[in-house]
């Protein structure tokens, strides 16, 4: 999947044709990336990026329910189902963590931001603390999940706005049990356009020589909370979060 993405992100930037082999998957994503990098590039020219980031997730979230009334599997999601909250280190880009910053500062009482500033500093700690096999089987938890729900649904990354299954099933056996192989239950028909969207107002962004990288949220929150000097950063171009670690799949060490 994330091969994918990256290959989608390159190819948003292009005007060459993609591979005859890639053509099925990178298409869908493309079909999608150009036109949303567009769209984005032209407001990016008259909006602040939190704007719109805001006016992004609303198109988004449009696509997302049409691909999704389209899509000839049905979705196993619900409400209240959290294994994917909870099976993964969530990951979110430099502008998704500011604008959830930005909203637990309006939100959040007091004591919800506590807890939920403790919640992020025990997956820091829990991280720090374990050996690269390890964080294999480490299950955080989402800082921001309440009760099995989402308390930032409205500002919540992309890729938990993405992401998906088809069978519960295999999501319950995959969070208990690290090391399976339990096959993927997501749908293309959904899965390519979304991940297009995503590519192509992420290369909007970057085309501006704003940092787009992606960071462990938990981390990346506990340093917005902190340091205000990080919206600073991402506004004159240069690494966002200096202390916040990122997943290996960038080529960072996420250590």
């Amino acid at each position: 999947m994330l091969r994918a993405a990256k290959h989608a992100e390159e190819l948003a930037m292009s005007t060459e044709p993609p591979p005859p082999s890639l053509v099925s998957a990178e298409e869908q994503m493309l079909r999608h990336a150009t036109p949303e990098y567009g769209r984005a590039s032209e407001e990016l020219q008259k909006l602040p990026v939190r704007e719109a980031v805001v006016n992004f997730y609303k198109r988004h979230d449009a696509l997302m329910d049409r691909v999704v009334a389209e899509a000839p599997k049905r979705l196993a999601c619900e409400e209240g189902c959290s294994f994917c909250c909870r099976q993964f280190e969530v990951v979110a880009t430099s502008f998704e963590v500011l604008e959830i910053h930005a909203y637990v500062s309006r939100y959040f009482k007091p004591d919800r931001l506590r807890s939920t500033i403790q919640r992020a500093q025990q997956n820091v700690d829990m991280r720090k603390a374990a050996s690269e096999e390890e964080r294999l089987t480490l299950r955080p938890g989402c800082p921001f999940l309440i009760d099995n729900s989402c308390s930032i649904y409205p500002v919540r990354p992309s890729v938990c706005r993405n992401y998906h299954a088809t069978d519960k099933d295999n999501c319950e056996k995959s969070f208990n049990e690290p090391f399976s192989t339990w096959p993927t239950s997501y749908v293309d028909e959904v899965f390519f356009p979304v991940m297009g969207s995503v590519s192509g107002f992420k290369n909007a962004v970057g085309a501006l020589g704003l940092d787009t990288k992606d960071y462990h949220l938990s981390s990346a929150f506990l340093e917005a909370v902190r340091d205000a000097k990080c919206a600073t950063r991402f506004k004159s171009g240069k690494r966002t979060f200096l202390k916040a670690t990122a997943p290996s799949f960038h080529g960072e060490s996420g250590a």
